[in-house]
């Protein structure tokens, strides 16, 4: 019929190696051949990802309709299966797993794991694919046992009698995405998932914030509250820290009669991360009180489970300024199970960085040196700094960098941290990890560099970025030089002094030649305004300064505190600026035409042609510059610059009259003088 194509996600495992690579990508292209087959619509997703738990990869692995997981490899287990068991949650009940069948003890093992998991889940909803490739990478879905009784007793060229006794792996594939026919998700179900994930794309901040609120009530009077409903909130709550929605929404979940907590492992997770979050009194004990029975039961656990039980001690460690040792020694034993699970970097950053608090030295410590040398190994296999594009790969190798005491990567690895937008919620993890090894680091003399005083800056500007509440009167700040270089810098305005200024100053200016600080009263400060295309950035124009400034702050909050405040200081000198004031888009014109109706053409210069034109309100003749515009993101500074020059009327100057941005051209409008 018309509706919708069946929806099926499969995860990619990025550290797989050799034969076992070679099979997963054989396995692959059978999936993609069955869904071309049936026209479902496949998507790939990193097992990274999804074990990291980035909100819109949740999302795609919890809500498809099938999903498939490869479980070659022992260590991903865990993870995969709790991610398996939140799908079930929701009953979404075709799940796949893969399994390369390369020896028969593994085999063993990954079974037993499926009879503990399907005991543990709602249901156990797996369909068990084991599959081999034989040397001439044909696929077949069958057991290698079974495969290597016929390779004793069949000729060397047995494969073409593979066919009848063990199904084509694309076959077996085919036959279960017919069986597994989309599932009639009820239409109002589908429309509050996709109000929550376009509200995610359109909104962040307050405005998220509210219009969640507005999709709850929704909800709320339906009670039609399915999981993954609630899983959408409440990674969307994450997203802004909301963390006293995710409380009161668990809180109204317990009410409703048909929802059982203790069997929605996810959603007990991210209760407790929010208790331990908000941290009104009681909250931290709560929230061990809810992930304790989950990490001390005897199966396989989600390293997740154990790092966030660690986490809720560390953050505990940390409150008390570092006075609570049992504290400290809990997250440290919680944090050590969860990379002996699955060793992944936020867990052995975690790990060594209490070791260090607990008195530990790399020079002396046995234990501390065999974290290193593994946290290495695994930021090697990410490869360089360049090739990470998620932000919490980059939070990992900033932690990595960090403990290796390697400034010019942590420094590399913060501004990319910067630029990936990363999210506070996040941001703070990394925070607390840096507080308590700068804390317990032993700093040697000679290790303060030049480079310290960036790396202070750049800790400076994350812990800046995870505040709610703007206070601070000194920003750390980057300013986006014309080489489109970030220089760190700090900015500060000081308006109880009797002359109100704002000062900029370089933190550690690339050539000593050069201005590297500014001192600007309020009088010579023409106005500020907000970009348009970046939250975080707003325009400074000052005068008696060839350029003007473009500042970059740790948050969107911070850059209109400095909107608000440095407007503040400038009414009181009569002059106020408007977000992004531009007139020339109100004014009305057209062009001149010769007799071969060509528009007239007064000059060319070296960046543009200026045409004659009229301006249609009272008939006066002007003049047109228009100037191919490459990137309309740098337009925005030029347009306000104009706005700001209209208001100067000189016999000697060229009067402005405004400028817009239309049809790939910046406009400019200004009074047309005879000779030029």
């Amino acid at each position: 019929g018309g509706g919708r194509r069946t929806a099926v996600t499969y995860v990619i495992n990025e550290a797989s190696q050799g034969p076992l690579l070679a099979a997963e990508c054989g396995a692959l292209q059978s999936l993609r051949e069955a869904c071309e087959a049936v026209g479902a619509a496949l998507e790939t997703l990193h097992f990274g990802k999804l074990d990291f738990g980035e909100t819109a990869v949740l999302d795609r692995f919890y809500n498809a309709d099938i999903a498939v997981v490869e479980m070659s490899d022992a260590f991903r287990q865990p993870s995969l299966f709790y991610h398996l068991g939140v799908r079930e949650s929701f009953s979404m009940a075709n799940n796949i797993i893969l399994y390369c069948d390369t020896n028969a003890e593994s085999l063993q093992s990954l079974k037993v794991a499926l009879d503990q998991n399907s005991k543990n889940m709602c249901t156990g909803n797996y369909i068990f694919v084991p599959y081999m490739i034989t040397p001439h990478n044909k696929v077949y879905c069958c057991d290698s046992s079974f495969v290597k009784g016929l390779t004793e007793l069949m000729p060397p060229g047995f494969e073409s009698l593979l066919g009848p006794i063990c199904l084509p792996l694309v076959d077996r594939f085919i036959q279960l995405l017919k069986v597994a026919q989309a599932s009639s998700s009820q239409y109002f179900r589908e429309s509050i998932l996709n109000d929550i994930r376009k509200a995610r794309t359109l909104y962040t901040g307050k405005e998220l914030a509210a219009e969640l609120a507005r999709i709850r009530q929704r909800v709320d009077n339906v009670e039609v509250l399915s999981a993954d409903i609630v899983i959408n909130l409440l990674l969307s709550y994450r997203d802004i820290q909301d963390y006293d929605s995710i409380v009161k929404l668990v809180k109204t979940l317990e009410k409703l009669p048909t929802f059982d907590l203790a069997s929605h492992h996810h959603v007990r997770l991210h209760y407790a991360f929010a208790l331990n979050r908000r941290n009104l009194p009681g909250d931290r004990q709560k929230a061990l009180e809810i992930m304790i029975p989950l990490v001390e039961q005897e199966d396989q656990v989600a390293s997740d489970m154990y790092c966030l039980v660690g986490r809720i001690y560390k953050d505990m460690f940390l409150e008390s300024g570092f006075t609570d040792t049992e504290s400290r020694d809990k997250g440290t034993f919680w944090f050590k199970k969860a990379f002996e699970s699955e060793p992944t970097l936020p867990a052995g950053i975690n790990y060594a960085v209490l070791l260090l608090a607990a008195g530990h030295c790399f020079d002396t410590s046995f234990e501390l040196r065999k974290v290193g040398v593994k946290i290495s190994s695994l930021l090697g296999k990410k490869g360089s700094l360049e090739k990470l594009q998620s932000y919490w790969e980059v939070g990992s190798f900033l932690g990595a960098s960090m403990l290796a005491n390697d400034h010019i990567r942590v420094i590399q690895a913060s501004e990319k941290l910067f630029k990936l937008k990363a999210p506070a919620w996040y941001l703070k993890s990394i925070v607390e990890t840096i507080l308590i090894y700068q804390h317990f680091k032993k700093l040697t003399p000679e290790q303060h560099t030049a480079k310290q005083e960036l790396v202070d800056f750049w800790m400076d500007f994350l812990v800046e970025a995870t505040k709610t509440d703007v206070t601070v009167v000194r920003f750390p700040v980057l300013i986006l030089e014309p080489t489109k270089i970030y220089q760190p810098s700090y900015l500060s305005i000081n308006s109880e002094a009797e002359e109100k200024t704002v000062s900029i100053w370089h933190v550690l200016p690339d050539d000593k030649k050069g201005i590297h600080e500014w001192n600007f009263c309020a009088a010579s400060i023409r106005g500020v305004s907000i970009s348009k295309f970046e939250e975080r950035c707003c325009f400074l124009y000052v005068l008696h300064n060839s350029d003007d400034f473009q500042i970059y702050f740790c948050t969107e909050l911070h850059c209109r505190r400095f909107f608000d405040m440095v407007n503040s200081i400038t009414e009181e000198m009569g002059k106020t600026t408007e977000e992004g004031e531009c007139d020339g888009d109100s004014l009305e014109y057209d062009y001149e035409y010769d007799e071969n109706g060509e528009r007239v053409i007064l000059g060319k210069g070296t960046y543009g042609i200026v045409y004659a034109g009229r301006d249609l309100s009272n008939q006066v003749r002007i003049a047109i510059k228009e100037i191919p515009e490459r990137d309309s993101r740098y337009s925005q500074p030029l347009h306000e610059e104009i706005a700001l020059h209209k208001h100067l009327k000189h016999k000697n100057i060229v009067q402005y009259l405004g400028s817009l941005s239309e049809n790939g051209f910046i406009k400019i409008f200004m009074e047309q003088v005879p000779g030029g």
